[in-house]
């Protein structure tokens, strides 16, 4: 009997230990998940930008071969059939079509949450492709409608505010002007 409690006790002893450590783990995983980094090799020279679009200013540059500290990707202006942009750890802005990733691939920007904006303008808001008046509209969302966001951006400013929101969906890009829309609720994190 004795030695029965005995093994009782250890084997709650030990499956508490099991537990509490694995709980903890998931919990830093997931947190960790946002500060991970990638890494790329870069295929052919590159213009580094301001932000994810080539209308952005040119901010520096990368020779072929170089390696570089992938932070995350966003969907944007399309290069050789390419829509996905790095944020290097720099805070500059490559087009992946020129970049060979060297393990897994880059997440997606944001906090893996989404937010909503509504349309403050006085007409429906243009939707691009890239965080620049001069990419493609690619649609609309009419005045007072709600949108989904997943981050911001710095990059061209539009009557006085540079910010300009990812919107969620297909690999497209979808951004607006952050002029034009009224946040409800959180703001969105940068990308």
């Amino acid at each position: 009997m004795i030695i029965r409690q005995r093994l009782r006790r250890t084997a709650i002893a030990l499956a508490t230990a099991t537990i509490v450590p694995l709980g903890l783990l998931a919990t830093s995983t997931a947190a960790d998940a946002a500060t991970t980094t990638y890494k790329g090799r870069i295929t052919e020279g590159v213009n580094a930008r301001s932000a994810p679009t080539s209308a952005s200013t040119k901010v520096g540059s990368y020779a072929k071969g170089a390696t570089i500290t992938i932070q995350c990707k966003v969907y944007g202006p399309a290069v050789s059939g390419n829509s996905l942009w790095y944020k290097v750890a720099n805070g500059r802005w490559v087009s992946a079509r020129y970049v060979a990733n060297i393990g897994a691939a880059p997440r997606f920007c944001g906090d893996g949450k989404e937010y909503t904006g509504r349309v403050a303008s006085s007409t429906a808001l243009a939707v691009r492709s890239g965080p620049s008046t001069a990419n493609a509209k690619v649609s609309s969302i009419p005045r007072g409608a709600q949108m989904s966001i997943v981050c911001k951006v710095d990059a061209q400013n539009v009557d006085g505010n540079r910010r300009w929101y990812q919107l969620t969906g297909d690999g497209g890009g979808q951004w607006v002007s952050a002029r034009y829309v009224t946040n409800v609720g959180a703001a969105p994190p940068y990308c």
